[in-house]
């Protein structure tokens, strides 16, 4: 027997408003609704141009058919009514008889129909009403919606959102039904990995009572079974569990010998395996088949990688060796998720790995599952947050410790994923511009305090969640938070969100702001610049509703550009240029104390522009093209210099040769040439470059030379078949001449 699909419910919908007449009426099946208009499902309301804007519930109905002697052709089969994914809170009633509720958009939820199907006639039409409450936009103390990034914060995709994003249909089962089911691998080595599961059986009160009345033993046989990279059964068991009517959870654990072990890009292979658990409900009137796939009555298959993962203070660990996490932040992929293609969802791990990226981080959401089979396949691990972003209301407590178990149950089978973020920017987005007058103090303390004080998110949510996480999923690290300065307190690192050269500051700041406070430079999570897209720009009407108008003012202001193709070139300009400075910075510093960064991020959200370094249409930008250049295994880089030099002054750059390989290379020969005019100086040294290292080559120290014009620094890089290139430029002016120079275009 086992789980099958007796009726697809994807297709035509009917679609309208709730209002107060309809709220009393909408669940009746012998409403007529032939006039409503109809849309797709998977699909979202806003889809529709009669709802492009709707704001309120939508009520969403869907008649079918269904032959009963068919779909239970046993007296103990069980017909479920499954929603992979649901955007807004919703209400189902079947044929006008109320079903339950939905919460999460991204866990699939399972109810009994089997009773209300049963009828006299053996085929009849039914009808399936679902109320879609939009997730209201809030802050602070009144948001509960658990929808994160979805909705809040610069990568949320614009307008309302919500409705029916996955599949919807009628599923099949024996008297013992899995209700939740979770595999993780807890434990891995050469010698031996360990799976873990987890599963929560729904049993029919017949199947007890028959069991009973004919002393049966009222009991289920769990099948385990895994299967090699290669197809070969390595391991499994078949154990008994006693059943009571109702809900049962049953934990166990298998263990595989000699495993293949599965590795991000960077360090290895990816086999995976695939495991599946089969409930064998051998009820007295099954117990004459000698077939057993007769028997199934529920079943789950999972393909997964065995590993041990870490990421304890950002020091990333895969099976033990380190690696130097280069990571992006990947937003939603698209305002409707259910538009998406596989493939569109696996191009954005492509790209980043394309990039020289080892790291992609979920932010504030759960992806389509195609993402994350995508970095299993490919070998890039997945920071993945909790859908919980900004400010939270009190009373979203108890749904948002539900999310966070269902988040594992979802996922934690994927080697892929190395770290678990229960929460983002609780205090707020960026850190205060330090005031430059004495009576701007009192407003920037006030904002400091926000990242440092006790508060409801920071003191009570956010470890609750941890722990929540930590009972769930023993095996990999939990950030209690994102986007909050490091404090002695702090069970958790976390990585902060300095925004220098977007929110304050200058992207030149973080080498000596690393010098003064090292911690905050552990792993930086928060950088990057937003850049524009379009050709104009309205001042008194943003194109797009996360444009930061305030951080555009400040560093690249529209009304110092001659036209918005000008201002356009220079948004991007200035966005590769920030990366390129952050990143040679941060891997400078590798392991000392840094041990990796996220930038934000992959995508624009909207098409006038965003943080992105590719286009809403996934274009390249130049920063897309300064991300894979500055992210390549080996690289050459130096000290920053000045904007102008004038001629005289002692100029001094320390040479580092940066290497991600996991193997040492022989005879480098690094080359570093100062050029102004006719004049160079030039510089070789040559050794060894150990795997997986930074090292001070050298320092290049010449005075000035008495010109004007570009004076420019070239690194080169040579061993073997690796090569790298690097240039930096400054200005030699007169000494006589005074020039405020910044960065900013």
């Amino acid at each position: 027997m086992g789980i099958s699909t007796v009726a697809d419910l994807a297709g035509t919908w009917r679609l309208a408003a709730v209002d107060a007449e309809l709220r009393r009426s909408g669940a009746d099946p012998d409403l007529d609704d032939s006039a409503w208009p109809t849309l797709s499902i998977p699909g979202h309301w806003a889809q529709h141009p009669d709802f492009a804007e709707a704001t309120g519930t939508i009520l969403h109905r869907r008649h079918f058919t269904l032959d009963l002697d068919e779909a239970l052709p046993s007296s103990d089969d069980r017909l479920w009514l499954t929603l992979d994914g649901v955007i807004g809170q919703s209400d189902i009633w079947l044929d006008g008889h109320y079903v339950g509720v939905t919460n999460d958009y991204f866990a699939p939820h399972r109810f009994d129909i089997t009773e209300i199907l049963r009828s006299p006639t053996p085929v009849r039409t039914h009808v399936l009403s679902i109320e879609i409450a939009s997730v209201a936009r809030a802050e602070g103390r009144s948001k509960q919606a658990l929808t994160g990034s979805l909705q809040t914060g610069p990568l949320a995709p614009p307008g309302p959102n919500g409705g029916i994003w996955r599949g919807i249909r009628i599923e099949r089962t024996g008297p013992v039904a899995i209700r939740h089911a979770r595999l993780v691998c807890t434990k891995s080595s050469l010698e031996r990995a360990q799976l873990s599961f987890r599963m929560v059986l729904d049993v029919t009160d017949p199947f007890v009572e028959t069991a009973a009345s004919t002393d049966g033993e009222h009991e289920a046989i769990v099948h385990t079974s895994v299967l090699s990279p290669g197809g070969q059964a390595v391991a499994g068991d078949s154990v008994p569990h006693r059943l009571a009517a109702g809900e049962n959870r049953i934990e166990w654990t298998v263990e595989v010998e000699s495993p293949e072990l599965w590795w991000p890009k960077a360090l290895g292979d990816q086999p995976r395996y695939d495991v599946s658990v089969a409930v064998d409900a051998a009820s007295p009137d099954r117990a004459a088949s000698h077939d057993r796939g007769s028997r199934i009555s529920d079943r789950r298959h999972w393909r997964t990688g065995l590993r041990s993962v870490s990421a304890d203070s950002f020091n990333w660990r895969v099976n033990g060796r380190r690696l130097f996490a280069k990571g992006i932040v990947v937003g939603p992929q698209h305002r409707f998720l259910a538009s998406l293609t596989d493939e569109q969802v696996r191009d954005d791990v492509r790209s980043a790995q394309a990039a020289g990226l080892d790291l992609i981080r979920v932010h504030g959401h759960i992806a389509p599952p195609a993402l994350y089979d995508e970095a299993d396949r490919r070998g890039m691990l997945v920071w993945q947050d909790l859908p919980l972003v900004g400010g939270y209301a009190t009373s979203a407590r108890g749904r948002a410790q539900a999310t966070a178990r269902e988040a594992v149950d979802v996922l934690g089978h994927h080697p892929s994923i190395a770290a678990w973020c229960a929460h983002d920017e609780p205090n707020g987005t960026a850190l205060p511009e330090p005031p430059a007058r004495t009576e701007r103090l009192p407003s920037f303390g006030r904002s400091l305090s926000r990242h440092l004080l006790p508060s409801w998110n920071r003191s009570v949510l956010d470890p609750m969640l941890r722990r929540e996480l930590r009972n769930a999923d023993k095996s990999r690290t939990v950030i209690a938070r994102s986007g909050s300065l490091p404090t002695l307190t702090d069970l958790t690192p976390s990585d902060p969100h300095l925004w220098l050269g977007w929110h304050n500051g200058a992207p030149e700041d973080l080498p000596e702001l690393l010098r003064s406070w090292p911690r905050l430079g552990s792993f930086l999570g928060g950088f990057g610049a937003q850049s524009v897209s379009v050709e104009d720009w309205d001042e008194d009407a943003p194109q797009w509703s996360t444009a930061q108008e305030g951080a555009f003012d400040r560093y690249l202001p529209r009304r110092a550009y001659a036209d918005g193709i000008a201002w356009s070139v220079a948004t991007r300009a200035y966005q590769a240029d920030l990366i390129r400075v952050h990143i040679e910075t941060l891997r400078r510093l590798k392991y000392r104390p840094v041990g990796g960064f996220c930038l934000t991020a992959l995508a624009d959200a909207e098409p006038a522009g965003g943080f992105g370094v590719l286009g809403h249409d996934r274009r390249p930008k130049p920063g897309y093209e300064a991300l894979t250049d500055v992210c390549r295994p080996v690289i050459v880089v130096t000290d920053m210099p000045p904007m102008v030099t004038s001629a005289g002054e002692r100029l001094s750059f320390d040479v580092h040769a940066v290497s991600d390989l996991h193997d040492q290379l022989d005879d480098v020969r690094v080359t570093a040439t100062a050029r102004c005019g006719d004049w160079h100086r030039t510089v070789t040294w040559g050794g060894e470059l150990d795997a997986d290292s930074c090292a001070l080559i050298g320092t290049l120290a010449f005075d000035v030379p008495d010109l004007n014009g570009p004076l420019t620094i070239d690194l080169e890089l040579r061993a073997d078949e690796w090569s790298a290139t690097n240039r930096y430029q400054t200005v030699v002016i007169p000494p006589s001449e005074t020039l405020h120079a910044s960065r900013v275009t």
